[in-house]
């Protein structure tokens, strides 16, 4: 079974890895800081959760990518660059952390109980179902849970 945030044991356990988080620690990889982090997937799910608009057919590419990346790999790779748009570098201070931490696990305590269906696009893979954003905001998680050793 592939790991979800929208089963509660497995977002309980992001949950509890968010907590061991800490403001100083150095990233095994990239440059983000924790708190820049904690903001980059606040965002991105952020993105996920409210998400209103018309999609649009993926393309052959997207396809490929997606089939690649969530049945294939066995975890996200390293030093891939997201859109623009996700990237915050230099945009959090480092006294934000914790409200940094607070926000991100207020939204997995979210994704057990959502009632309504998730399906934002995603900047790689196209439209996605409610089950595989599911399997991919996990999968983000746990790619920069790991970066910081948590």
């Amino acid at each position: 079974m592939k790991r979800t945030v929208l089963q509660k044991a497995f977002a309980d356990g992001l949950i509890e890895r968010a907590e061991r988080l800490e403001a100083g620690l150095v990233p095994r990889w990239g440059t983000m800081t924790p708190a820049e982090m904690l903001r980059h997937c606040t965002v991105t799910n952020e993105q996920i959760l409210t998400w209103e608009g018309t999609l649009r057919p993926a393309t052959l590419w997207q396809r490929v990518v997606k089939w690649y990346s969530l049945y294939l790999l066995p975890r996200f790779p390293r030093h891939v660059k997201g859109p623009k748009r996700y990237d915050m570098k230099g945009q959090v201070a480092d006294g934000q952390f914790e409200t940094e931490k607070s926000r991100l696990i207020s939204q997995l305590r979210k994704f057990p109980h959502l009632r309504k269906p998730l399906y934002s696009p995603h900047p790689f893979f196209g439209p996605l179902t409610t089950r595989e954003w599911g399997w991919v905001v996990y999968r983000h998680l746990d790619h920069h849970f790991r970066q910081f050793g948590v």
